[in-house]
């Protein structure tokens, strides 16, 4: 780079400070006509290094070297260059090179042997290649940036493969084989690769290339090739070598020559998908990545396997290997003629909480019979006889059950059931009345068959052969799981008064065999049946039957008792799955962890007339296994906007019901609480591990799920996946001037950063309330957004304390409209200030103090002229230096984004185009002005003198 201008852009813009030491090499000493051009080969294991040094050591003015710093040995054509002396026990080994890298350097550098002679004759350029590690392994990473990286006299050929998944299988096979280089690998070698790790060296391998790497002198001190290049024969003798040679300062008429010795080790046409033994899951964690690979396996369409992708659902129709009709069934059968309760939700003391249940609260009973009839009648007609001699009732009645506690109502009990079932009866007693999971457990411990559901006497069975058709279910789990034992599944009814909501689970004695019962004893009356579906779920071992029923008095409407929740969705779950993973580890002899995909859509919706969006983004779907609740979180008022909404989601439970997994729930409370309260809310609904944060104004791509549930795979540390949320192309002078600014850079952040400080929560994805529940969105900020998305995300790094726990996925795109439909919002600009500035005192540890800005300035210059020069011989000289305060900072914010503001501009330019240029700039430092003004008057509005100053450290 040369030039009164270039030296000017180095300086006033630098890259980094490796950049600026690299700049600053320029004005060092000048080679010397006599001195041979140094270079150095950056390069990676497995990325055709050998091949490249081969042929440069063949130029008969190159002095090549191998790895001269490889932590092992000095390797080397040459080995007695390393002599230090003509003595043959005077010579540099390892320890020696790494105790002192600077005088070895010195030594290898001038190209001659110990006693004075060149290496070649007519040797022009000497160099060694060098590897990411080398320097590392020996903390001698300080010398190699200094010597060789910083030091703009060594000139660096940069090898990379375009391929980082052939280069990491390459690795692999090395180190398995121990063949690292001059043998083929064996034909029916397979390699395992661990998806995390992958991911690590993905972002290790293109930090190295893109950015270590990097020079400001491009390309007077750095010269690029790839592997595939290097392998390609005509095209590297023809298209590269020549330039190779020029940039080396060698003869550029040398005619390539190759090492019969360089063996490729791999076999030219081999299939990754062949070579890798874990592929499935590799590619279902990849499959929407930028990596390579799969960039190149999307743009050519390939289909995908089938056998990786397969839905719970596919076997259900299978041949029954250990389930049949023939499976045995305990009904637990609690009734009671209590009517609905009163009570207020909150548990009151013992005594009073049984008083609630006594005869002053019993139904008429002949409504109790009926009830318990017609659920006798539904039971009959959807089973057969040969059916029904398999299941037995356990019939639980309170002990002062006026109705059913009674010898002659036991018999009339029995008369209403089918003949051909066993019926035993359970007492109840007081201290468990109302406590339905407790009258649960108490009743399974009765049961003696294969599978055990709880039904009560309000529900009425819709469907013939469902029996039949759970057990199927279990069977098709199975045969989907092999690694799981049979019986390790949990099959729920479809509830027609409640979709998408677990019941009526059914689960198998094996559950009871593990845990010894049915569910843990915390649980009171609430969260016992989606907590059995959960547990489940995350071994891919849960699913909706396509059978029906009617819950005709519980459900989501009041129940016949005073509702008490528990938390059981972090701690209970997370032993219980631990349990469960022990015991299938036990019985089976196998490892089985729990990666069941459980992930919730939440949506704040305030915007009406956008069914079109919100359909969208309630049909999206995965190829890839996953259990997935939309939660539309209606923050509307509105009453049509209501109707429409849930209008919207019961078509899609009704028609996607054969998804089996995905479900629509909305959730409203008649009132406009801001959009931190609506997404809290889906989040603490929410029982999955993983949320996904939508916009209701959103249009998202259709693999948006698989994208996220491949990171979830790639970064399993991870607790914040920051999406990829494109705007569409300018269309006018204002989003152009948005464009220029760069305001909305944190939209598209993914792109940039692996670990970007945060995201906007118009897409992003986020670990379940159940790991971290105290971490919420704050209702200090404004309604319509604007700093929630940033406290929220240093909430969840304060929590969990762990570097790097938030990740960019760039594969999962949505696209954003513009504001305003693209019309000037200073609104939008002002809202999004108003929230930053509240940071600053809630996180004032993420601050750090800085020279005002001119707007404060400005304020400082008129709290000066109001507390100690009042007098109007100084007035008019104040309105002077403030406006031109003013002027000078929108003149150097104008020119500052000249640049910018060009590229903005459409492909045809304006007639007048400078013109233009100027005025999409200064309209650009409008906007950042804008929120200037915006933090400063939120300042004094909260009398914060503390924030004056201060800016929040992302």
């Amino acid at each position: 780079m040369t030039g009164v201008a270039d030296v000017y852009l180095m300086l006033s813009k630098p890259r980094s400070k490796e950049s600026r030491r690299r700049f600053a090499a320029l004005f060092q000493r000048e080679k010397k006509p006599q001195d041979l051009q140094k270079f150095v080969v950056l390069s990676w294991k497995h990325s055709g290094s050998s091949l490249l040094c081969d042929i440069l050591h063949n130029h008969p003015e190159i002095i090549m070297h191998k790895e001269l710093f490889n932590p092992i040995d000095i390797f080397t054509y040459y080995s007695t260059a390393l002599l230090r002396n003509e003595s043959s026990d005077n010579k540099w080994n390892y320890l020696s090179r790494d105790l002192w890298p600077q005088l070895f350097l010195d030594h290898i550098w001038p190209g001659r042997y110990a006693d004075g002679t060149k290496i070649k004759s007519n040797g022009k350029a000497i160099g060694f290649k060098s590897f990411p590690e080398h320097w590392k392994d020996t903390d001698n990473e300080g010398v190699w940036k200094d010597l060789i990286l910083d030091d703009f006299q060594v000139k660096k050929i940069i090898l990379s493969r375009d391929c980082e998944l052939s280069t990491y299988v390459s690795m692999r096979r090395a180190e398995v084989t121990g063949n690292y280089l001059g043998t083929p690998y064996p034909n029916d070698l397979k390699i395992h690769v661990d998806v995390s790790a992958f991911q690590a060296f993905v972002n290790h391998y293109r930090f190295t290339f893109q950015r270590k790497y990097k020079s400001p002198l491009y390309p007077q001190d750095s010269f690029h090739v790839t592997c595939e290049q290097l392998v390609d024969k005509d095209v590297f003798n023809n298209e590269i070598a020549p330039k190779l040679w020029g940039f080396l300062g060698v003869d550029d008429a040398f005619q390539v020559r190759r090492l019969k010795e360089t063996v490729r080790q791999s076999q030219e046409d081999e299939r990754l998908d062949v070579v890798i033994s874990n592929w499935h899951a590799l590619e279902r964690a990849f499959r929407h990545s930028d990596v390579s690979y799969f960039k190149n396996r999307r743009k050519l369409k390939l289909s995908q396997d089938t056998s990786s992708t397969v839905s719970i659902t596919d076997r259900t129709n299978s041949s029954l290997s250990q389930g049949s009709s023939d499976g045995t069934w305990s009904i637990l059968l609690p009734i009671c003629s209590r009517i609905a309760s009163k009570a207020t939700p909150v548990l009151p003391p013992a005594d009073e909480y049984t008083n609630q249940y006594t005869s002053n609260n019993t139904e008429q009973p002949d409504v109790c019979w009926e009830r318990l009839s017609q659920f006798a009648a539904s039971f009959a007609e959807t089973t057969s006889a040969k059916d029904r001699e398999n299941v037995e009732f356990i019939v639980g009645i309170d002990e002062d059950d006026d109705v059913f506690n009674t010898i002659d109502a036991n018999q009339r009990i029995r008369k209403i059931l089918p003949i051909e079932v066993k019926v035993v009866f359970e007492s109840i007693p007081p201290k468990m009345y109302g406590k339905v999971c407790q009258i649960w457990n108490r009743l399974s411990q009765r049961a003696n068959r294969d599978f055990i559901v709880l039904f009560g006497d309000d529900i009425l069975l819709l469907d013939n052969g469902w029996k039949r058709n759970i057990e199927e279910c279990f069977t098709a789990i199975q045969s989907n799981n092999p690694d799981l034992p049979f019986g390790a599944a949990c099959v729920a009814f479809n509830d027609i008064s409640f979709r998408g909501f677990p019941t009526f689970p059914v689960i198998h004695r094996f559950h009871m065999k593990v845990f010894g019962r049915l569910l843990p004893k915390q649980f009171v009356n609430q969260g016992g049946d989606p907590f059995l579906f959960e547990l489940y779920s995350r071994f891919n071992a849960s699913k909706f039957a396509s059978v029906k029923l009617k819950n005709t008095l519980g459900g989501d409407s009041s129940a016949r008792y005073s509702k008490h929740e528990i938390n059981w969705k972090g701690q209970v779950l997370r032993l219980s799955i631990e349990i469960l993973t022990e015991r299938i580890k036990t019985l089976n002899q196998v490892n089985v962890a729990p990666t069941g995909v459980c992930l919730d859509i939440v949506i704040p919706s305030y915007r009406t007339n956008n069914s079109v969006i919100l359909k969208r983004i309630i049909n999206l779907r995965s190829t890839l296994r996953a259990y997935v609740k939309f939660w539309i979180v209606v923050d509307n008022p509105d009453k049509e906007h209501l109707h429409e909404v849930k209008g919207l989601a019961e078509e899609a439970n009704k028609s996607t019901f054969k998804d089996n997994n995905y479900f629509v729930n909305v959730v409203h409370y008649n009132e406009n609480r801001g959009a931190s309260y609506a997404r809290n809310t889906g989040y603490n609904y929410s029982t999955a591990d993983w949320v996904i944060f939508l916009d209701d104004d959103i249009v998202p791509e259709p693999h948006l799920l698989e994208a996220y549930i491949g990171s979830i795979f790639r970064y399993p540390l991870a607790k914040v996946m920051v999406g990829m949320t494109e705007l569409p192309e300018p269309m006018n002078n204002w989003t152009r001037m948005l464009k220029t600014s760069n305001v909305m850079f944190f939209f598209g952040i993914s792109k940039h950063y692996i670990h970007p400080p945060w995201g906007v929560t118009a897409n992003i994805m986020v670990k379940g309330s159940r790991y971290n529940h105290s971490v919420q969105f704050k209702h200090l900020y404004p309604k319509t957004g604007g700093g929630e998305d940033i406290d929220f995300i240093f909430q969840m790094k304060s929590f969990h304390k762990l570097d790097g726990c938030v990740v960019g996925v760039p594969g999962a795109t949505v696209m954003h409209p513009w504001w305003n439909n693209s019309n000037v919002c200073y609104n939008q600009i002002w809202g999004w200030a108003n929230g930053d500035s509240q940071l600053i005192t809630e996180w004032p540890g993420k601050t750090y103090l800085t020279l005002p800005n001119w707007v404060e300035s400005m304020a400082l210059l008129g709290i000066t002229y109001l507390f100690f020069l009042r007098k109007a011989l100084y007035l008019i000289p104040l309105l002077q230096t403030c406006t031109c305060i003013a002027l000078v900072d929108h003149l150097i914010k104008t020119f500052a984004y000249y640049g910018s503001a060009a590229n903005a501009l459409p492909t045809k330019k304006p007639t007048f185009a400078f013109a233009h240029i100027l005025f999409l700039a200064f309209g650009a430092s409008t906007v950042i002005s804008a929120q200037e003004v915006t933090r400063l008057l939120c300042i004094f509005k909260r009398h914060s003198l503390f924030s004056f100053g201060r800016r929040v450290d992302w």
